[in-house]
């Protein structure tokens, strides 16, 4: 499902030519191809094939194309700019990225600014990975791409990331910043309809339990999905997607929110992706590839799903208000009772 509002594209086409040819020297260009992939619930991204000449010599490129959403989104700001650092950071410490990414501020072009990167060759699994016969094909293979997903988490968390200036460039948020984040994030979401109690009393559980010690922080991807990897046919990564949730903060929230998205979805549909890691497989893996120990990883999944079903809700009042089906409903959201569920689960321990 698509975002509500999307941009015209022959206007990106007419757009992306007329950039070409000022920011690549391109003498002659026809843009050929412009499209959407599937997918798509944030940021507007595009698959734009291009030829023509360039000094008398024959030029293709075949690029991808990141925009914010021109209308209502899922988050109240977008900063390609920092999503741009986030990924070349990544990128000059071996973590596989599409890049070089090229950030263009100047809104002549398309309306907004946007970021271009290489498009890259291979395979993204499904938002659904129970349902994806490329990963559930085999067991092996199944759990090579679970061990890999957390080898390249562990990798990123391993930046050092005062070394290179990224609190200078990327948010930094303890936890209070980031409870406080998630405060004025359910005070938006809803764009002045009712708010859902039952998030606004999960995130008051989270400000009322919130860890004593903080744990150290790490250049966190944000947004960590087996669906924002390229992986070749050897299944291995070739490229990490999608900054647009990067900050600086604890690891646990990267690991937690991975761990709670794949649990949400073994309750849905019953069952879990044979030989995908299990939650404390995934743990011991993780810990020993990062060199450290998680701390307070419940409390951290349960402000997971608190985050994760905020967006998906604010997610379902766009499409809602444009006419589309929601991603999920609004009156009986199933994520809520499994929210509820955790809260009480952990208030017995």
């Amino acid at each position: 499902m698509a975002l509500a509002v999307e941009r015209d594209l022959e206007a990106v086409s007419s757009g992306m030519a007329m950039w070409l040819q000022s920011r690549r020297g391109v003498d002659t260009v026809t843009v050929t191809r412009c499209e959407r992939p599937a997918g798509g619930l944030s940021s507007e991204t595009l698959m734009v094939d291009a030829r023509g000449t360039r000094k008398g010599r024959e030029y293709t490129e075949s690029l991808v194309v990141r925009l914010a959403p021109s209308t209502a989104g899922a988050f109240p700001e977008y900063d390609l700019a920092v999503q741009a650092r986030a990924q070349e950071a990544a990128g000059a410490h071996g973590i596989p990225v599409a890049g070089p990414v090229e950030y263009e501020p100047d809104s002549r072009w398309l309306d907004a600014p946007f970021l271009v990167m290489p498009a890259i060759a291979g395979y993204v699994p499904g938002p659904m990975p129970v349902r994806d016969p490329w990963i559930t094909e085999s067991v092996l293979a199944a759990e090579g791409v679970s061990r890999r997903m957390f080898d390249l988490l562990a990798e990123i968390h391993r930046i050092d990331w005062r070394a290179v200036g990224l609190d200078h460039a990327l948010p930094v948020r303890d936890l209070d910043a980031e409870l406080a984040y998630w405060a004025r994030y359910l005070s938006w979401y809803t764009d002045g309809a009712v708010a859902i109690p039952a998030l606004t009393e999960a995130l008051a559980w989270c400000v009322a339990h919130r860890p004593e010690d903080e744990p150290p922080h790490s250049f966190l991807w944000g947004d960590v999905r087996l669906g924002n990897i390229i992986f070749d046919e050897a299944r291995q990564p070739v490229a990490v997607l999608d900054w647009e949730m990067t900050a600086i903060g604890a690891a646990e929230h990267d690991v937690a929110w991975y761990l709670t998205l794949e649990a949400t979805q073994t309750e849905l549909f019953g069952r879990a992706v044979p030989g995908f890691l299990d939650h404390d497989e995934a743990c011991a893996y993780y810990e020993a590839r990062a060199g450290r120990s998680l701390r307070h990883l419940e409390w951290f999944e349960i402000l997971a799903m608190v985050r994760s079903t905020a967006i998906m809700t604010r997610l379902a009042y766009v499409q809602e208000r444009a006419g589309k089906p929601p991603l999920l409903p609004l009156a009986d959201n199933p994520l809520l009772d499994l929210l509820s569920r955790r809260i009480v689960e952990a208030g017995t321990r």
